[in-house]
């Protein structure tokens, strides 16, 4: 089976938890495979990069969500759509295909589940920034000011690292939407922020896919803190000419900006968490899901004469 997944240079620990995550139930990664394995991520859009190579191969779609675009997607014959993200992402394509949850939800069938589940607390509060918010204000000392634990949506220290950072934490405040995933999975309490994504991924993407899993899971009403994401603008420039070089616009927008997002992030009080029994029943059927694909890949492994899954 072949993952595909979007892959940033720098790493980032939502879609490179397809990596990690998906050889424990279907096998080893094998770019040369005839099938390909659409998981983690909203990469279900008109013209992706992603699926451009992929035109004659079968493509199994296993809770991924949809990305708004200009443009419409749909799937022709050689898709293979097992279930979507959330209700929004069906309600795209016209409810003819079912919706269970984020694939991430797939961590609690694996055999790590427990142990991550049962990690001793050793953070009260921990803040996941998104990924390309890194680039605006330095988070592991606003984190040491404010004395929350950072971590680092890059995942440097592999996978496993971060998710069990998150599992030793009491509180999330979470920007990357599956440091909040992964929190609700492992039972933490979590609470969103906005910073860089109504720039760095626009509005209307990064609402979508939010509210897609938040109903998903039952947890629409929740508060969001917004933080406005001050930029350089002409005024960098007039300042500078006018003070003679002396005056750094951009030392300045960044000061504005650390000292706002101390104050929110200070200020939240309100943490979300996917009822047990909406957990439960997601696992139940993300469960059949991963079964009845396993049967599928074990029964071709088996007329093939190769290694069963």
């Amino acid at each position: 089976m072949e993952y595909v997944y979007y892959k940033d240079a720098k790493g980032n620990f939502g879609d490179d938890l397809n990596a990690w995550l998906w050889p424990k139930f279907f096998g080893p990664h094998d770019p040369g495979a005839d099938t390909a394995f659409v998981g983690i991520g909203s990469i279900l859009c008109h013209n992706s990069p992603l699926f451009q190579p992929l035109a004659g191969k079968r493509k199994i779609v296993f809770g991924t969500g949809v990305r708004l675009t200009y443009k419409t997607f749909s799937f022709n014959d050689t898709w293979d759509v097992r279930f979507l993200r959330g209700p929004l992402s069906a309600a795209y394509f016209n409810h003819q295909h079912e919706h269970i949850a984020d694939a991430a939800y797939a961590l609690g069938l694996t055999a790590d589940f427990e142990r991550l589940r049962h990690t001793p607390k050793k953070y009260k509060i921990s803040v996941i920034p998104y990924f390309r918010s890194l680039d605006y204000v330095n988070w592991p000392a606003i984190c040491r000011q404010l004395g929350f634990h950072f971590i680092s949506p890059g995942a440097e220290k592999g996978i496993e690292h971060t998710l069990e950072e998150i599992a030793a934490s009491e509180l999330v405040i979470a920007e990357a939407m599956h440091g909040a995933i992964i929190a609700d999975i492992l039972r933490v309490p979590w609470s969103r922020f906005v910073l860089s994504t109504p720039v760095t991924e626009g509005s209307g993407v990064s609402g979508f896919k939010w509210m897609d899993w938040q109903q998903s899971v039952q947890q629409v009403r929740t508060d969001t803190t917004h933080i406005k994401l001050f930029r350089k603008s002409f005024l960098h420039g007039w300042l500078k000419n006018l003070s003679g070089n002396r005056v750094n616009a951009e030392f300045l927008v960044r000061n504005v900006l650390k000292n706002e997002l101390m104050e929110q992030l200070r200020g939240i009080r309100h943490f979300a968490l996917s009822e047990d029994s909406v957990l439960d029943s997601i696992n139940n059927r993300m469960h059949e899901k991963v079964a009845e694909l396993k049967e599928q890949i074990n029964k071709v492994a088996y007329d093939r004469g190769t290694t069963i899954v």
